[in-house]
């Protein structure tokens, strides 16, 4: 099959991938290929992918298959609802069902997962609703307490644009104070619209640049093809140029043979030898032009191509950061401790260096949420969180682990100065002057911490330092407990 014509029946199925999204290029795709198709000049053809490269240029984009952010608030959609108690076994199971799909890789699977985790919460809404009394009663608060609870750690636990954060906030001091579970749903569809909205606007800043970089490659593909007729040409014209010599050539040995003497057979040979230069310097220069020529377009379009990839990055970069910034206290969330906690044992495990973890939880944070409202309770972990961060050294870690909870990795320094150091931190939070409602209290945190040994992994030191926690909460708070592995 010729070229042109294989480059034509991939253009074909190319152009019906963005089929039904806009109805005057679809009208001029069919009047292209016609016009391609009956083509019959290289200058026509040219002209014309040009035209189709604007008009693709000036399409809107279609929706893309980037589906990561929405897997991800299915699976804490997920954990969320398992949370909840006095569900019926049926949801439950279904709940359980929806974990065992494998991941979506179509839009269509996407939105059936969307649906289907939608339609639990539904059926979870409506149990709750036909459990409740008739009229608003004291065993019915707890139960709203606890669900206005977990909608505000899933909106402080999503990864949204920054122009929809302050939505999320809104609705989350909304929920923070609200008795009413008939409401709950309405804050749930306004969450759900925000993720939607912050989704469409992901894939819009990725799809600008898969469509510049598409444009980049599209254009670095037609001045290659150029090139490479410029240098069929240059090939014809050097073919040329050799048959010319050729022809001269048995031009001269006609004329050596007829001369008669000396001076006329010198005139010959000396004309030949001065048009075979002029010849062979005049195709020098042109294609000494012509190459100059194409590895400067060339070298144009990879600079383009190399600034879009950096742009990207830098974009990729900066969401990144984003994805594991804990959204209330702005310190790494649960996301970067794993991360990091990784990195850290492979570390240990090939140096052997100390290495301590640590669990903090804030004391009574439950007492101070319900005696002074929850924006009390937020600014609680905000400034301790803040005074953690500053308190530890460069070489530690510090994440939000999930609700009051908090973790540490101490690397480089013995469990006795792990514990020194932590005990440092337990003094530097009860000196902290908080105030509410015009009423001074001091709050306190406890401790549990362990160091790794060559036995653990990453679940069993962890546990360990979550079990002294446990110990130091038990024989009444704000110490410090280190447990070592027996």
């Amino acid at each position: 099959m010729h070229s042109p014509i294989a480059a034509l029946k991939l253009l074909q199925q190319l152009l019906k991938r963005i089929a039904r999204q806009d109805k005057a290029f679809d009208k001029y795709k069919i009047s292209f290929l016609k016009k391609l198709q009956n083509s019959n000049s290289d200058t026509i053809t040219e002209s014309l992918y040009d035209e189709c490269i604007t008009q693709i240029s000036e399409l809107p984009a279609p929706i893309e298959d980037t589906l990561s952010e929405g897997r991800l608030i299915v699976s804490q959609s997920q954990l969320q609802l398992q949370k909840l108690s006095h569900l019926s076994d049926q949801i439950n199971q279904k709940i359980e069902a929806s974990k065992s799909i494998s991941q979506p890789y179509s839009i269509i699977e996407h939105h059936s997962e969307l649906s289907n985790i939608i339609k639990i919460y539904q059926r979870v809404v409506i149990e709750l609703n036909k459990n409740k009394d008739a009229s608003p009663c004291a065993t019915n608060a707890p139960l709203v307490n606890n669900i206005c609870d977990e909608l505000q750690q899933v909106i402080l636990n999503l990864d949204v644009g920054t122009a929809y954060i302050k939505k999320l906030e809104a609705i989350r001091k909304k929920i923070s104070n609200e008795n009413n579970a008939n409401a709950l749903p309405l804050y749930c569809l306004e969450i759900i619209s925000i993720i939607i909205d912050s989704t469409r606007e992901e894939r819009r800043s990725s799809r600008h640049f898969l469509y510049t970089l598409n444009d980049s490659l599209t254009q670095f593909y037609l001045n290659f093809s150029k090139n490479i007729k410029l240098a069929e040409s240059a090939f014809e014209k050097q073919d040329k140029c050799v048959k010319s010599i050729q022809k001269q050539s048995i031009a001269l040995k006609k004329e050596t043979q007829n001369s008669v003497d000396l001076i006329s057979l010198q005139k010959h040979i000396f004309d030949y030898v001065e048009n075979v230069e002029d010849m062979i310097q005049s195709r020098e220069d042109e294609k000494e032009q012509q190459v100059r020529q194409q590895f400067q377009g060339m070298a144009r379009q990879i600079k383009e191509l190399q600034n879009e990839t950096n742009n990207y990055q830098k974009t990729l970069k900066q969401q990144s950061k984003q994805l594991h910034i804990d959204f209330l206290t702005k310190i790494p969330n649960r996301a970067a401790w794993s991360e990091r906690l990784q990195v850290e044992f492979t570390r240990y495990q090939r140096y052997q260096h100390p290495l301590n973890i640590a669990v903090i939880d804030i004391d009574k944070f439950k007492v101070i949420n319900d005696t002074f409202g929850h924006l009390a309770g937020d600014k609680v972990l905000n400034v301790i969180a803040q005074t953690l961060q500053k308190s530890i050294r460069n070489t530690d870690f510090i994440a939000r682990y999930g609700g009051e909870e908090f973790a540490i990795l101490l690397p480089e320094i013995t469990t006795e100065q792990s514990q020194l150091t932590l005990e440092k931190l337990c003094q530097t939070i009860k000196k902290i002057p908080f105030k509410f409602k015009k009423q001074s209290i001091s709050i306190t945190i406890s401790v549990g911490c362990t160091s790794f040994c060559q036995t653990d992994d990453l679940d069993s030191a962890f546990e360990r330092a979550d079990q002294a926690l446990y110990h130091a909460k038990g024989n009444g708070r704000d110490q410090v407990v280190c447990f070592e592995k027996e």
